[in-house]
């Protein structure tokens, strides 16, 4: 398999069939061999009779289901372990990263481990481009990493992503992994990339709760480099 790309999807029934379908006939366009991985996340809209929709005309597609809303963490962690390409693509079901962001990244991806793309401009609220953006860069900040758009969509290399074992449960696990990427010294590479803003649906933002279990994470993870000498 070339390529797999990985969709979570959580009351996305306006946006999620377009999203699977673009990235289908692209991927077949790039890589030829690809896959399209979805993984409904207990959804209570359309959501799932969309997604069976879309399967139903493409045999690219498999589908994933989580009974209960189990969050971004978790799901995330499912389709990566699900994914048997040789490049792995994420992106949100949410249409705002146009299919052409696949296009871009997979051409920048020669020697990488990882290919970022950065949202430019980035159209979402305010207060959320705000706390995005001090999320990393305090994470620049304190792992010295060369990434500005963290928790933006990625184009991994398969084997690279199949050696990382994040711990973390919360948000913080895509920039655990992003750390040991960069600490192994494999190559990581980022590109500019188009945004829209959302056309549907609700921004599913992070919890006070997930943002707590991310600070906890976050120190954690600190606290074991000071144990280990990193600082």
């Amino acid at each position: 398999m070339k390529l797999s790309v990985v969709v979570p999807a959580y009351n996305e029934q306006t946006t999620v069939g377009g999203v699977i379908r673009a990235h289908v006939d692209l991927g077949r366009r790039l890589a030829g061999d690809v896959e399209v991985i979805v993984c409904d996340d207990g959804s209570t809209d359309g959501t799932p009779a969309a997604i069976a929709t879309a399967a139903a005309e493409l045999p690219e597609v498999r589908i994933l289901l989580n009974r209960t809303n189990a969050g971004i963490p978790a799901t995330m962690k499912r389709l990566y372990s699900e994914a048997r390409g040789e490049w792995v693509y994420f992106t949100p079901a949410d249409g705002q990263v146009p299919v052409g962001a696949l296009q871009t990244m997979w051409d920048a991806r020669d020697e990488a481990a990882l290919v970022v793309g950065r949202r430019v401009p980035r159209r979402d609220p305010l207060s959320r481009v705000l706390i995005a953006e001090l999320y990393s860069s305090a994470l620049r900040l304190i792992f010295r990493l060369p990434i500005k758009d963290i928790d933006s969509v990625k184009l991994y290399r398969g084997e690279d992503l199949r050696s990382l074992r994040a711990r973390s449960r919360s948000n913080f696990f895509e920039a655990e992994m992003l750390i040991t990427l960069c600490r192994r010294g494999r190559p990581v590479r980022e590109v500019v990339v188009a945004h829209r803003p959302r056309i549907a649906g609700v921004a599913k933002g992070v919890t006070p709760s997930n943002a707590a279990l991310a600070l906890w994470e976050l120190l954690r993870f600190m606290l074991s480099d000071f144990a280990r000498g990193r600082r």
